[in-house]
């Protein structure tokens, strides 16, 4: 029974530290374009984590190098992987340079995934179709 206090203790001490690790490492990202209406609109502004290639899943929304301009920095959601490149798209496609363009990109060139808006957190990153 103490072991099992212990235990659960260890571990609630080892998911405050995995939180607080992540909430250390997140950064703000401003849209600035209007490739990704109607889910962001230029001027709202993004809490991202660090990517991490385990992390990445169909759907999210991620920060990455611009293939056209790599001192850039873009905001696109992953449509595709498989496993060392991904497809990026905007949601927008009459307003966006993408994957449809470049191609897939590298998995490496994604720098941030974006966790939630701020701060209006609570409205999704999900891409509404009609």
């Amino acid at each position: 029974m103490a072991a099992t206090r212990s235990l659960r203790r260890v571990g609630a001490w080892l998911l405050m530290a995995a939180i607080a690790g992540i909430a250390l490492r997140r950064s703000f990202v401003d849209v600035a374009g209007p490739s990704m209406e109607p889910t962001l609109w230029p001027g709202d502004r993004l809490i991202t984590v660090p990517a991490h290639p385990r992390l990445l899943a169909i759907g999210q929304v991620v920060v990455l190098i611009d293939p056209d301009d790599p001192s850039h920095r873009i905001i696109k959601r992953i449509a595709a992987i498989d496993g060392t490149r991904v497809e990026v798209r905007g949601d927008d496609p009459s307003r966006s340079t993408d994957s449809r363009r470049w191609g897939a990109v590298p998995v490496g060139e994604i720098r941030r995934i974006a966790v939630t808006r701020w701060p209006a957190v609570l409205t999704p990153l999900t891409h509404r179709t009609h």
